[in-house]
C-alpha cells in the first residue's frame, strides 16, 4: 500500500523481510508476501530463515539509519527473549535511546486482526494452541513531519479497513515524540472571572501591533478583596493542542516571566520593556498546568504597564503512562499465559516490556530536552 499513498513524500522505496537476516524483496517477492506460502519454510528446507525473526535487529537498524528516513514495520511485536541477542533492555533501550535522541519519533498503530493457525513461540512451549484473532501491528520511524504525513494517509488510507478502524476507535494508535503538541498551538487567552478586580482592557496603541490580552488593575480594590477575587484564569493544556495519539503525561513546569514597559517605541532593538524577574505561584500540579493569576500578587508589584508571559514546560514522562494504557492491555508475560489463551483476542507476548523501554528512553530523552506545551501572554495596566 505505502508506493500508493500521495500524502507520503519519498524518494527512493526499499521493501524488506526481516527473518534471521535482512531480505530486500522484489515486486513478485511482495506477492508472494501476501500469501501464507511467503511465511513457511520449503519441505525440503524445514529450518530455513522464516523460522525466527529478531524484532530488535529490526529497530537496530532503523536506528543506524539515515535520520530523514521513514521506515515502516508490520510486526506482531512477539517478544520472546531468547530470540534477542542480549537482554530486552539491552536490546531495545539503545535503539529507542538513538532513534529519540536524534528528534525522530516512533507511531504504534495496533489492530485487532483475523487469524487462522497455531499460536507459536509460547512461554510454556504448547503446539497446540490455534487462534481465530491475534494483535497485529504497524511501528513507524522517522522525523517528526514524515510520522505526521503518515498518520493523515493512514486516516485516508485506500484499505477501508484501516480508516475505519482508526476512525471508529476498535484500531488504537499511540505517538512517541518530542513534538507532541500540534504546531498551531500558541498562546492562549486568559478568562477574567466575574467581579474581579481584573478588567478587560485596550490601552496599548494599535501602531504596536499587539496581539495579546490587555486588562486593567485597580490596585486598592485588588488588595481590599485579596481573598474572594479569582482573578483571571489560563486554563492549561488543551486536548486540542495535542497531537493525536500522542504521549505526553508527566510533570508539567510552569513558569511566568515579567516585563515592564519604559518606553513608547517598541524599536526592534529598543529596550521599552525592562525584564522584572518572575511572578511566584498560580500554577496547578494536576498535570494540565492550569495557571490563576493572582490580583493581589499584581497588586504588590506597583503601577505601571507590565507583559507577563507563562509558559507550561514538560520536564519529565510518567511511566507508566496513561496514554499506553492500551498497549499493556493487549499485552501478556509469561506467567498470564493460561489467562491469555481464554481471550477472544490472543495478546501480545511482552508487549508491555516494549512499551516500557519506549516509554523510559522518550523520559530520557525529554529531560535532556524539555518541551513547550502551551502558554499565556497577557499585558496589564496597574493604576
Amino acid at each position: 500500500m505505502l508506493p500508493d499513498l500521495q500524502q507520503i513524500d519519498r524518494g527512493a522505496l526499499a521493501v524488506l523481510r526481516f527473518d534471521r537476516k535482512f531480505t530486500e524483496i522484489d515486486v513478485a517477492a511482495r506477492q508472494r508476501m501476501q500469501t501464507e506460502a511467503g511465511y513457511l519454510c520449503p519441505a525440503e528446507q524445514p529450518n530455513c530463515d522464516a523460522q525466527e525473526s529478531h524484532i530488535d535487529a529490526v529497530f537496530e537498524r532503523i536506528a543506524n539509519g539515515p535520520g530523514d528516513a521513514l521506515s515502516v514495520v508490520v510486526t506482531d511485536l512477539w517478544l520472546v527473549n531468547d530470540e534477542v541477542l542480549t537482554s530486552s533492555g539491552v536490546a531495545f533501550a539503545k535503539p529507542f535511546s538513538k532513534i529519540f535522541g536524534s528528534g525522530r519519533a516512533v507511531a504504534i498503530y495496533g489492530f485487532e486482526s483475523p487469524y487462522a493457525g497455531r499460536v507459536s513461540d509460547l512461554p510454556s512451549g504448547r503446539r497446540d494452541v490455534t487462534a481465530t484473532g491475534r494483535h497485529l501491528f504497524v511501528v513507524v520511524a522517522g522525523p517528526p513531519a514524515r510520522v505526521q504525513a503518515f498518520h493523515r494517509a493512514m486516516e485516508q488510507a485506500p484499505s477501508s479497513r484501516i480508516a475505519t478502524a482508526l476512525a471508529d476507535g476498535s484500531a488504537h494508535y499511540a505517538l512517541f515524540s518530542l513534538e507532541p503538541m500540534q504546531a498551531s498551538a500558541g498562546a492562549q487567552a486568559l478568562t477574567v472571572a466575574p467581579g474581579s478586580s481584573l478588567k478587560k482592557f485596550q490601552f496599548l496603541p494599535p501602531r504596536q501591533s499587539v496581539q495579546i490580552n490587555q486588562l486593567s488593575l485597580d490596585r486598592k480594590a485588588a488588595m481590599r478583596s485579596a481573598k474572594a477575587d479569582q482573578g483571571a484564569r489560563w486554563d492549561g493544556v488543551q486536548p486540542a493542542s495535542v497531537r493525536s495519539g500522542a504521549v505526553w503525561k508527566g510533570p508539567v513546569r510552569g513558569e511566568t516571566r515579567i516585563w515592564r514597559q519604559v518606553g513608547d517605541a517598541c524599536a526592534p532593538k529598543g529596550a521599552d520593556w525592562q525584564p522584572e524577574g518572575k511572578l511566584a505561584g498560580g500554577w496547578n500540579d494536576d498535570g494540565t498546568a492550569g495557571y490563576r493569576l493572582d490580583p493581589s500578587a499584581l497588586a504588590a508589584l506597583g503601577s505601571g504597564n507590565f507583559l507577563l508571559v507563562g509558559e507550561a514546560t514538560r520536564v519529565s514522562l510518567t511511566s507508566p503512562n496513561p496514554d499506553t494504557q492500551w498497549l499493556r492491555d493487549w499485552s501478556f508475560n509469561p506467567s498470564e499465559e493460561n489467562a491469555a489463551l481464554k481471550r477472544k483476542v490472543v495478546p501480545t507476548l511482552n508487549l508491555a516490556e516494549i512499551t516500557r523501554l519506549l516509554e523510559l528512553a522518550l523520559l530520557d530523552a525529554a529531560e535532556q530536552k524539555p518541551v513547550r506545551l502551551g502558554g499565556f501572554a497577557v499585558a496589564v495596566k496597574i493604576d
